[in-house]
């Protein structure tokens, strides 16, 4: 019985990767396009006074032809950054800063209170969501509104972990880009699975029709998935990913095993907790395939052999599509160990976040 069981678990998750392949081979084309738009920066920050500077004066040298404008979003920061942000505000006059009152109610996610504060306050009709630790490339702002321009009301930018080569990073490194290629296949299809706030950007008006955060508040994570699920149900929505290998946007590591186990147990959550339960009982599946996986050594080896290639297989298939086209083929080489690694840590991860084992700023 519990290999019938797992059998179909192994089924479903191919046919999962071999779906999301197949979104890879080809994108939306759009025929419209609409004068360079005016954009809004959104960088919600609380307590980042190591990386603000190097943030915005990244910023700065976006190359952007069109009208745009930066907001920080000071999120009851206790450290120097909001004196760095302003006094960077003195000298360019498209930046400036917002404040989220100190004595606001503590909420599960501030982060989504301090964008909301940010878009409210944004001029622009293409809102572009920075994160405060991270370093976009010249060409970042340009390239995302082009996509906006060409016709997409949401578009999803590239990402890359920046890590060193120690193998805690290099995990991470093809984690990140597994995530990558599952928004992009999405997004790609026009029917998006997952997102990230570490290069998105959307409509205004699209982010308030669609009830932008409202009752997401008290989630930890998953609202960026979320928002664009909602952003889905509004006819005529249209998504884009951004491909320009000239805009990938670097993320920072985390630096201990624990650290990523709390990372991928916030991460987990709130899986029950989206607005389609079909879509909470997808992740389940997958869910459940990672911890047969995990339970299946301790009863037959060949039995794990068997399922355990079959998800390296479709993994790899996915990976290697995504990897030569970011060029990024070199990350694989660690594949079969991370592929190990990742079951037991996933395991334990989403249990321990439905358990609140975890930190968050």
């Amino acid at each position: 019985m519990l290999t019938f069981f797992v059998f179909l678990l192994a089924l479903a998750y191919s046919g999962l990767m071999i779906y999301l392949w197949r979104g890879l081979l080809s994108e939306p084309r759009f025929t419209e396009f609409k004068d360079l738009p005016d954009v809004s920066v959104i960088i919600p920050m609380r307590n980042e006074e190591a990386f603000i500077e190097v943030t915005l004066n990244a910023l700065k040298e976006q190359k952007y032809a069109g009208k745009w404008e930066a907001i920080v979003v000071n999120d009851r920061s206790t450290d120097k950054s909001p004196d760095i942000a302003r006094k960077f505000c003195e000298n360019n006059p498209n930046f400036s800063v917002i404040d989220i009152p100190q004595d606001s109610p503590q909420i599960a996610s501030p982060k989504k209170r301090a964008m909301n504060a940010g878009f409210l306050a944004a001029k622009g009709e293409f809102l572009l969501i920075a994160d405060a630790d991270c370093v976009p490339p010249p060409n970042w702002l340009a390239s995302m509104a082009a996509c906006y321009a060409s016709g997409a009301s949401v578009v999803q930018g590239s990402k890359a972990n920046n890590g060193s080569n120690r193998f805690l990073h290099s995990y991470q490194k093809l984690e990140t880009l597994g995530f990558t290629l599952i928004e992009a296949a999405g997004f790609n299809r026009n029917k998006p699975i997952l997102a990230s706030s570490a290069s998105i950007g959307y409509s205004k008006e699209l982010f308030f029709k669609c009830g932008g955060f409202e009752g997401l508040y008290d989630l930890t994570s998953g609202d960026d998935d979320m928002l664009i699920h909602r952003m889905a149900k509004i006819e005529g929505t249209k998504f884009a990913y951004n491909w320009d290998p000239s805009s990938i946007m670097p993320t920072a590591p985390v630096d201990s095993w624990k650290a990523l186990l709390q990372q991928r147990a916030r991460w987990g959550s709130n899986g029950a907790n989206y607005e389609s339960k079909a879509y909470s009982a997808f992740l389940f599946c997958i869910y459940a395939f990672f911890a047969s996986l995990f339970i299946l050594p301790w009863i037959c080896w060949q039995l794990f052999l068997f399922f355990f290639a079959i998800k390296f297989l479709a993994d790899f298939l996915l990976l290697y599509r995504g990897a030569a086209r970011l060029k990024s083929v070199k990350l694989l080489w660690c594949l079969p160990l991370v592929e190990l690694i990742q079951i037991p840590l996933f395991t334990a991860a989403v249990p321990l976040g439905m358990l609140g084992w975890y930190k968050w700023k």
